[in-house]
């Protein structure tokens, strides 16, 4: 009789018995953790969570979900972003300023400042696509800069550096919900770097009695003796400076290393000539207590203009830097040393100056040896 009993129960199922096994049919996306059921599926590309509290309730929630990313409602607030890139950009700021410790924060506000323009502040950064970034490419290569020149390709290239980064650190922060950098694809133009500008003697002399200032004039001169970068120089503060052992030392823009960079008596001199303010630790002090001096670009156009020099950007003084060093016999392992070229690719720029006085090293040298056969043939 029991036996019949157990039987009858396993070939006739309750109705709640029955409800039991199709409720514990596997659907896909739904999973049940602790005493809950977790959605978790894709669906056209898009990602649908949610939290329920029956297996019912969950397969009820997971078709309505795709209904609506059917008909297109599941851009709701919980899924579009509402951060400006006004907003979004001085936010990216703040954070290259504190955590990639970047000094020269001012030309990167520069170069955002004019990407924001364009599209306006109040513009959702989820609103910008790449054909926004490759339309504001092509305006600004036909643009011209503030002074009134062709903008250069490198200046471009900087800009678009700049909004690729910003972009970049926008994915990576998950609740502006930007699935794709817009930037990414957008390839920056080649530079050509063939030709390196560098100073002669003379034009060294006649820029650094063009200086508007003994400021100008000291840090123009720290440049040519040092190959430092004008970032460098602006934010060199008077511990970093060890006279005694001729030597300071600074931290890289590019990759926060120390380096040591050597003094020789020119840039030792100009270093003991300035005179050194209370409030301030830097080498150069600007107006406003505790922050260093900028106004550069301003003073450096004037002397350059004043000077009648064409093509010299600040730059130029590191290549003239590194050239002259190459002409004065350097090897091309110490000035990659000295200017702290990564690449050595960058330092054989200057191979071609090696070569030429080496050229005439070596003419000067027969020169010299047929005046010597010259007195020795007139003598016997």
């Amino acid at each position: 009789m029991a036996t019949d009993i157990v039987n009858e129960q396993i070939l006739e199922p309750t109705t709640e018995t029955k409800a039991k096994k199709r409720h514990q049919k596997r659907v896909p996306g739904i999973y049940k953790r602790g005493n809950r059921w977790q959605i978790d599926a894709t669906y056209q590309g898009i990602r649908v969570q949610e939290s329920c509290a029956t297996p019912e309730m969950a397969e009820v929630v997971l078709r309505k979900k795709k209904t609506d990313i059917d008909e297109g409602k599941h851009l709701d607030k919980e899924q579009k972003s509402t951060v400006t890139l006004g907003d979004f950009a001085d936010r990216y700021l703040e954070w290259c300023a504190v955590n990639k410790k970047q000094k020269d924060i001012r030309s990167k506000k520069q170069r955002l400042g004019l990407f924001v323009n364009r599209f306006g502040k109040d513009t959702l950064l989820t609103d910008i696509t790449t054909a926004n970034v490759e339309d504001y490419r092509t305006e600004r290569s036909v643009s011209v800069s503030r002074y009134g020149t062709e903008l250069s390709v490198a200046t471009l290239n900087r800009e678009l550096a700049a909004i690729k980064g910003m972009f970049t650190w926008a994915v990576k922060m998950k609740e502006i919900k930007i699935e794709k950098n817009p930037a990414r694809s957008v390839t920056l133009t080649k530079e050509n770097n063939g030709r390196t500008r560098y100073l002669s003697q003379e034009e060294c002399r006649t820029l650094l009695d063009a200086c508007p200032t003994a400021t100008m004039r000291s840090v123009i001169t720290l440049a040519l003796n040092t190959g430092m970068r004008r970032g460098e120089i602006l934010h060199l503060k008077w511990k970093d400076i060890n006279l005694r052992e001729r030597y300071l030392e600074i931290v890289e823009q590019k990759n926060g290393e120390t380096s040591t960079i050597p003094l020789n008596s020119t840039a030792m001199d100009t270093l003991r000539s300035i005179p050194r303010r209370l409030d301030s630790d830097y080498v150069f002090a600007g107006l406003i207590p505790g922050e260093p001096f900028y106004d550069l670009k301003r003073q450096f156009e004037k002397a350059v203009s004043k000077a009648k020099l064409n093509d010299v950007s600040f730059h130029t003084l590191r290549h003239s830097a590194a050239s002259h060093l190459v002409m004065s016999g350097a090897d091309l392992a110490t000035v990659k040393e000295i200017l702290r070229h990564k690449d050595y690719k960058t330092t054989l720029r200057y191979s071609h100056l090696s070569q030429d006085h080496m050229r005439a090293a070596v003419e000067a040298l027969g020169n010299t040896l047929a005046a010597e056969a010259g007195k020795a043939a007139k003598i016997s």
